[in-house]
């Protein structure tokens, strides 16, 4: 999701006349805790993919505090940076992710009827196992399932995944602000230069 965001906004900011350099001076406030929350997110992950004892279940049986502890970080960066452009956007995403994630017990739930068994093997035992300490699968008792991962890309895409609609906000949000950077700050050289 992030790649595609972030891939697409820079293409687009080329054809526009803006400039790659300009993203090196782009300043973020307390942009650390970004990676505290991604590194949380992602170790702990791992730990629970892997079932790497004792740790898993002390994780497994907290990952709503898990959940709670890493999208805190990230609604504080944005709420602190939200004069950014896009950053509020960003912030409406993350906060339905939030919404659907704690309705579910602390993971996000998949809607798992168009993934190919023959060709994720992988994923799917790892949904039906319970492994992945972030997603689930969807069924009967799954709430606010319209802010899931409902919305499908699929084979031709050459990264097929699974979305939810806070994802999208997200990536609108991203987009907005990587084509502020590349654009408005590419006027203010010029202008400056001219």
């Amino acid at each position: 999701m992030l790649a595609e965001a972030l891939g697409t906004a820079v293409a687009v900011g080329k054809v526009r006349g803006g400039k790659l350099q300009n993203l090196s001076a782009i300043s973020i406030r307390h942009w650390e805790l970004l990676v505290v929350s991604g590194l949380v997110e992602a170790a702990g992950a791992y730990i629970r993919r892997i079932e790497l004892e004792p740790v898993w279940r002390l994780i497994d049986s907290h990952v709503l505090w898990i959940q709670l502890l890493t999208y805190s970080l990230l609604a504080y960066v944005l709420l602190v940076n939200r004069k950014e452009k896009g950053f509020l956007l960003i912030l409406l995403g993350v906060l339905l992710n939030f919404a659907v994630i704690m309705a579910n017990g602390g993971r996000m739930p998949v809607d798992a009827g168009w993934i190919d068994k023959d060709l994720y093997p992988v994923t799917m035992a790892v949904l039906e196992s319970g492994k992945d300490l972030t997603h689930s699968m969807m069924d009967d008792h799954t709430r606010m399932r319209f802010l899931g991962d409902i919305i499908h890309l699929k084979k031709p895409y050459p990264l097929p995944k699974s979305l939810s609609i806070g994802d999208l906000w997200m990536m609108l949000g991203i987009f907005i602000f990587i084509q502020e950077k590349m654009i408005v700050n590419s006027g203010k050289i010029r202008r400056k230069t001219g």
